[in-house]
């Protein structure tokens, strides 16, 4: 390879020494599923069979965010349980595995306990009911009546209640199936169907745990995909987003993905023996399923660390290397179109890399590890001791050599398939790789050359490997930065789901309206198989964290946000719009901030039979629903603003004043939602996939999400003016309940333009010519309920 790296002649560390010392998803969806085939094509477009279209609805029916979080909260709850009472230190996985997954299980057993009871006490209560009279109304009832048995953990007690949601949703589409004569609960009622329901809740609960233990499941093949093989249409989007897509550091999301396809494929079984087969199949491919990857990484990790330490003057470093590499390629997407396969691979990587980490390691590593120390690991509560020393310089080069093989890995197809194209790309991905996990090495000058070899220009420093002993599973940046935060600054960053950082700093930290903010910033990276709720759970001398409940204190680190914030943009990560959206899942190096505000502390309500929970923040979600014809948006008002709301009811103020002053979070909100960038969206169509909602509209012309968005806020907007008139009584007593916050929900039924709008989703543009949302004013309804209200 042509020698144009400065790393590959570094004379920096020879220029500093002394004159005498000179010297780093799960089981498949089945795509072979019987009732999957009910997706066929005709022409290349559009669906032939009817049943096709109700169970894409029924998926996105099934489909609840709040239920990605109470899994999310559930996986970290069990992940932090085996951190406290479990070693990572043996050698022999299959061990660790089979011990830790007996003492999850017998924690667990509890929550197994009472879903199985709450299960049974439907399939009890309506076995001998008649499907197609049931309403609604009736199944919730029926599903609020049952209590589990007391004595279960706070944190049990908040999956469960998501959990009774889930399983009424389950029964309320069976019934309405039955009702169209879909499927066999047509013929069979509801028994069976619930009978049958409890080995998949029991799958699902046992995939969390099995989460907890492998820390990343095998890569779970999205529903797009498989739909794709029966919806042309939907290939070249599933692809592209494919292409797109980061590495998921920890993904709970897919667990709900799953169980719902599961769910989806039972009821639309046409009898009993296929729901059967669907039961079996599952049971299958879990005894089947499982995956060490995160395992084989942590212990070649801990081994290449130490054995670069061990190099001895002139000792080549590449096999050292070619044993490390193979253990990152089953966590990445890493194409094998180069000619010799995985073993090429490998070689291509290996000695260009080893030639240029020879600088580092060995002989040089003290060097490295005193420019490491300059940066100031006290900052972060890091010890300076002569055995963190010695593991500084190899886990800095580990961490180099591991983030470039994943900027390799995520190259496109003509680079992998070029030698030439690819050697130039692997020089160029260990220099980002360098910036980002090595301290300043360079000479000044080069760094004035090369302005890009640094992350950041004044804030200097390293990111350190955190973890459990030896084992990693995040970053933070050794520098702590003080900052001010204007309301300006705070009103223009954006946080998780495209709010701005204002709400939290209002609704959630307490600050008051055009107050300033000082606050010590703390930077960290996650890692594969890290979870949020980790690097909350286990930095103890951060300040303010120390619990898993921190993560929603969390924010990620935009190149916008680190700008903004830091004046040091570099230090931001681009990521996938879908990790932005929620704290849920996480790609594979992205960054995240914590704000230490000395003298505040969150603002916190009291849970149901545990301690104090972070009270939540305004956020708003919308749900097309063309089944109904029917749109929804929920928007939550946190309990700072609602109260605020109250009050000004109580004057009373002018109702058309109060409802325009909703209209800035309406509209923000509804940009963001419209546009794909902080999810929140869920759309209910025979031709769009659960999660896929924000690409459907993107594929239509531009101007259709921007008349959505003036409608929707137009509609909104008047129908709020109408019932803070007449109903501002029922908002008042909303907010003097305990619960925190309130939630109204505004449904628009039967809106103008919104069957073109359907039809334009299934791929029809000439549609389009007739859309049009500016007809006759539809009937707005809207309620108040205390607290956040799930769909």
């Amino acid at each position: 390879m042509t020698n144009q790296s400065p790393f590959l002649d570094i004379k920096s560390f020879e220029m500093e020494e002394p004159a005498a010392g000179t010297e780093a998803p799960g089981a498949q969806v089945p795509s072979t599923s019987p009732f999957l085939s009910l997706y066929s094509t005709e022409g290349g477009e559009g669906l032939t069979n009817p049943e096709a279209g109700e169970y894409m609805v029924v998926l996105n029916e099934l489909y609840d965010e709040e239920f990605d979080r109470s899994i999310y909260e559930l996986l970290s709850e069990a992940v932090e349980l085996g951190n406290n009472r479990l070693t990572y230190e043996t050698s022999d996985s299959r061990t660790h595995g089979y011990a830790a997954e007996q003492m999850l299980a017998q924690h667990f057993t509890p929550l197994m306990r009472a879903s199985e009871g709450m299960i049974n006490f439907l399939t009890t209560n309506l076995a001998n009911r008649e499907a197609t009279s049931l309403t609604e109304g009736e199944i919730e009832d029926l599903v609020d009546r049952y209590q589990p048995p007391e004595g279960l953990s706070p944190e049990f007690e908040n999956f469960f209640g998501v959990l009774k949601k889930v399983v009424g949703k389950v029964a309320g589409a069976a019934a309405s199936l039955a009702k169209k004569g879909i499927g066999a609960v047509a013929q069979l009622g509801l028994g069976p169907i619930l009978k049958r329901l409890w080995p998949l809740v029991k799958e699902m609960l046992n995939r969390v745990l099995r989460t907890a233990i492998e820390r990343l499941p095998a890569e779970l093949q999205p529903i797009a995909r498989n739909l794709a093989e029966r919806l042309s249409f939907l290939k070249e989007i599933d692809e592209e987003s494919a292409q797109e897509a980061g590495y998921p550091a920890g993904d709970s999301t897919e667990i709900q993905q799953e169980f719902n396809v599961r769910v989806a494929n039972l009821l639309f079984a046409p009898g009993e023996v296929e729901q059967d087969l669907e039961i079996a199949q599952m049971q299958s491919e879990a005894q089947s399923s499982g995956t060490d990857s995160l395992e084989v990484l942590d212990q070649a990790r801990a081994r290449f660390v130490d054995s670069l330490g061990r190099l001895k003057e002139g000792e080549d470093p590449t096999p050292l290397v070619e044993n490390f590499i193979p253990a990152l390629l089953p966590l990445l997407k890493i194409g094998f179109k180069i000619a010799g396969g995985r073993k090429q691979v490998v070689g291509l990587l290996a000695r260009p890399v080893a030639n240029i980490i020879r600088r580092f390691v060995g002989p040089h590593a003290p060097a490295l590890s005193r420019a490491i120390v300059s940066t100031g690991l006290n900052m972060i509560g890091l010890e300076t001791t002569p055995q963190n020393e010695t593991l500084l310089a190899s886990e800095a080069v580990a961490a180099t050599v591991e983030e470039t093989v994943r900027r390799v890995s995520a190259l496109p197809e003509y680079v992998l398939e070029d030698q030439e194209l690819l050697e130039g790309y692997i020089l160029r991905s260990f220099e980002q790789a360098a910036a980002a996990n090595l301290p300043p090495v360079l000479s000044e000058e080069t760094y004035r050359q090369r302005p890009d070899l640094l992350e950041a220009q004044t804030m200097r420093g390293a990111w350190i490997s955190r973890g459990l002993g030896r084992w990693r599973r995040y970053k933070k940046f050794n520098r702590v930065a003080h900052v001010r935060v204007t309301p300006y600054k705070a009103e223009a960053i954006e946080t998780f789901g495209g709010a701005p950082l204002a709400d939290f700093l209002e609704e959630q930290l307490g600050l008051q309206p055009g107050e300033d903010l000082e606050a010590n910033v703390h930077l960290y990276e996650i890692l594969p198989g890290g979870l949020l709720t980790e690097i909350t759970s286990l930095e103890q001398d951060t300040p303010g964290l120390g619990s898993r409940a921190g993560y929603e204190l969390l924010h990620p680190l935009t190149p916008e946000a680190a700008g903004l914030l830091l004046g040091e943009p570099g230090l931001g990560r681009e990521v996938n719009p879908s990790y932005l959206a929620s704290p849920f899942t996480s790609e594979v190096g992205q960054r995240f901030y914590y704000l230490e505000a000395p003298g505040k502390r969150p603002l916190t309500t009291p849970q149901p039979g545990g301690g104090p929970a972070l009270r939540q923040r305004t956020r708003l979600r919308l749900a097309l629903n063309f089944a109904s014809s029917q749109i929804t948006m929920r928007l939550f008002l946190s309990e700072v603003r609602a109260q605020k709301l109250a009050a000004r009811l109580r004057q009373p103020a002018h109702v058309g004043a109060l409802a325009a002053s909703l209209q800035p979070i309406l509209e923000r909100r509804l940009r963001c939602i419209l546009t794909g960038r902080c999810g929140g969206l869920k759309i209910i169509h025979e031709a769009v996939a659960p999660k896929q909602s924000a690409a459907a509209l993107s594929r239509l012309p531009s101007q259709v999400p921007q008349i959505l968005l003036r409608r929707l806020q137009g509609w909104a907007l008047t129908g709020l003016a109408g019932f803070f008139k007449q109903n501002a009584q029922q908002f008042i007593q909303a907010t003097e309940d305990a619960a925190d916050g309130a939630t109204l929900v505004i449904q628009i039924a039967n809106p103008p333009g919104f069957a073109a709008l359907g039809q334009a989703l299934k791929g029809k543009t000439p549609a389009l010519a007739s859309f049009n949302m500016s007809g006759a004013t539809p009937n707005v309804a809207i309620r108040v309920i205390p607290g956040y209200a799930r769909a």
